[in-house]
């Protein structure tokens, strides 16, 4: 086997064991009902009816309630933050910022 496949089959093992390992949690882990670092009220589970399957508003009602309950949220945001910060991208904000980046 070349080196090459075996950092492939490593790097897609890695991949599946993070998705695995990111939906146990969402099973498992109890779910927040308010956000205190943006002070609001999170999204609550939808209630199925099939007019809202039919419509399809009930998978992007789906999606908004996993997107803000998933596991570790607010670490994840925290880091995408630092992350884009490093970058010099400051979102939100009306700093201008200049990075001078030697070679």
């Amino acid at each position: 086997m070349k080196t090459g496949n075996k950092f492939e089959i490593i790097h897609i093992g890695i991949m599946v064991g993070i998705v695995i390992v990111g939906f146990t949690l969402f099973i498992i882990l109890p779910t927040d009902n308010i956000s205190e670092n943006e002070r609001r009220q999170l999204t609550p589970f939808p209630t199925y009816s099939a007019e809202n399957f039919l419509n399809k508003s009930y998978s992007k009602q789906i999606d908004v309630y996993v997107n803000d309950v998933f596991p570790f949220r607010e670490q994840l945001i925290e880091l995408n933050s630092l992350y884009s910060n490093a970058k010099g991208i400051r979102l939100g904000t009306d700093e201008i910022q200049i990075y001078n980046i030697e070679k």
